[in-house]
């Protein structure tokens, strides 16, 4: 049988490669896999304890029996993501959309963050920041946490977005939308929220600055990038 596997982030220059195709044998499981990967590529163990791995784009445990077709993604630590869109949103048109639905059902605020890509980083000048999500994985989990947030006491809607592409200093990268019945809610369910956007949700992020390019991984940490990458 033959399956595909995708390299994402780090795990692209450790590998050398975007994607390969694999012939295994009928009846390989996940774990046998696992081994097979850290054999090959040595260099990728330093990820063993939080490497990421969708079979077609669901998560599966290590007694999992590959199918001849399956899609494997390979995924270091994510950095964060959202709804996945393209460009900026009308922040006027969404508070007030969000107002008009919330405001007869005891809404007493919304709350907004709104991200953007940093002009400077230890020192040395950005010159773009490129996103890339992993999908549909990526839309599926956002949905996850959007509706684990609406669960909680007092919250009334709750709307996160991620913008993906090749980004310039100041440009936007996620926003998080959220109103409650008074603030202390609002602020406290759109921290929770962001930080499980930004650590639950494959999305990648390539850094390109003066001294250097960086894979920026889910606790902040850079890793640059091979040079014949």
């Amino acid at each position: 049988m033959r399956i595909v596997i995708k390299y994402f982030s780090v795990l692209r220059d450790i590998t050398g490669k975007i994607r390969e195709e694999l012939d295994l044998k009928n009846g390989t499981s996940m774990s046998q896999l696992i081994e097979w990967f850290f054999k090959t590529y040595p260099k990728a163990e330093v990820f063993r304890e939080e490497l990421l791995i969708l079979v077609n784009g669901r998560t599966v445990d290590n007694n999992y029996i590959l199918k001849d077709g399956d899609e494997v993604a390979f995924m270091p630590p994510v950095s964060g993501g959202g709804k996945i869109i393209q460009g900026s949103l009308d922040l006027n048109r969404e508070v007030a959309d969000i107002i008009g639905k919330t405001a007869l059902q005891g809404g007493g605020g919304v709350v907004i963050f709104v991200g953007y890509v940093k002009g400077k980083v230890n020192g040395a000048w950005v010159n773009t920041l490129e996103y890339e999500a992993y999908e549909p994985y990526a839309s599926f989990k956002i949905d996850e946490i959007e509706k684990w947030a609406r669960e909680q006491e007092g919250v009334l809607d709750v709307r996160i977005y991620h913008v993906v592409g090749s980004l310039k200093p100041g440009d936007t990268t996620i926003y998080v939308f959220v109103s409650a019945i008074n603030r202390d809610i609002a602020f406290k369910v759109a921290r929770e929220a962001l930080e499980r956007v930004k650590h639950e949700v494959p999305i990648f992020k390539l850094e390109r600055r003066d001294d250097g390019e960086f894979w920026v991984l889910g606790d902040g940490k850079r890793v640059p990038r091979s040079p014949q990458s």
